[in-house]
């Protein structure tokens, strides 16, 4: 090589030896269970898992974990990593999004893979803000939720990520809190176990692009706001205009016909 020519940059990766350290991951909680979701990954049988994101926080938290990395474009994890899937079907390929992909540009591979069954598992990290692009709010902000970029609150309603994957026809759909210790384990590795295609949805609010915003003194009193909108077991059903959401595992359903019928509607 000529003095002149340059070694091509490296890829940029997630994964364990990744340095990218998100600075607002103690207040949001991310930090508190990247730790836990890399241990349930790491011990999964067999080798291991690709793990595919696209940036931002969602990557922060696949970084927490041992896999392969696959860093893409945003919105494109989805179809990145049913690529992979299709290619070694005998790994498991987990897939990162934020809520601002899952509800923007991933969208439509969102609900096309759900409809299909694909043999991906995704993770959404919900922060309820587009946190990235300074504070602006994303598909699944809640209405009249206030951010940085929008300080009077968000005109539109925020959609339902783990309602329409369900809606699709996703084999397995989850939901909890980024707070909920032991609750959020166990559901990650139902989650980690489940047939595909299956999303689990971590609801993990952005503490300086909505929590200030929203008349929150700390991260600790925006938690616990958080998991006073979480609707858990034995509780009714909420209106829309509430701003509430149901936690735990969203379908099947507990019956054994339940899972019965989801390994019926999806694959591996």
């Amino acid at each position: 090589m000529s003095a002149r020519a340059k070694a091509a940059p490296a890829p940029a990766v997630v994964g364990s030896r990744s340095t990218e350290v998100r600075a607002c991951a103690e207040a949001c909680g991310l930090n508190r269970i990247g730790v836990r979701f890399a241990a349930a990954i790491a011990a999964l049988p067999g080798e291991r898992c690709f793990l595919v994101a696209s940036g931002g926080c969602a990557a922060a938290l696949a970084a927490a974990a041992r896999g392969e990395p696959h860093l893409v474009p945003l919105g494109r994890p989805l179809p990145y990593a049913l690529g992979l899937a299709l290619a070694r079907p005998g790994r498991r390929v987990l897939a990162f999004l934020g809520d601002g992909e899952a509800a923007g540009p991933g969208l439509g591979h969102l609900l096309h893979a759900a409809r299909r069954g694909d043999p991906v598992r995704a993770v959404v990290v919900n922060n309820e803000v587009l946190g990235g692009a300074g504070g602006f709010p994303s598909g699944a902000t809640p209405r009249g939720r206030r951010t940085e970029a929008t300080p009077e609150g968000s005109s539109g309603h925020g959609v339902d990520l783990a309602r329409l994957a369900l809606e699709a026809g996703a084999a397995w759909v989850g939901r909890e809190t980024v707070t909920a210790g032991d609750a959020l384990d166990r559901l990650f590795e139902e989650f980690l176990q489940a047939p595909a295609f299956s999303l689990l949805e971590v609801r993990a609010p952005c503490y300086p692009a909505v929590g200030r915003w929203n008349g929150h003194e700390s991260p600790e009193a925006m938690h616990a706001a958080l998991d006073r909108r979480a609707i858990r077991d034995g509780e009714p059903d909420a209106r829309r205009e509430d701003d509430r959401f149901r936690v735990g595992r969203l379908w099947p359903g507990p019956s054994p016909a339940g899972v019965a019928a989801a390994r019926e509607r999806g694959g591996r």
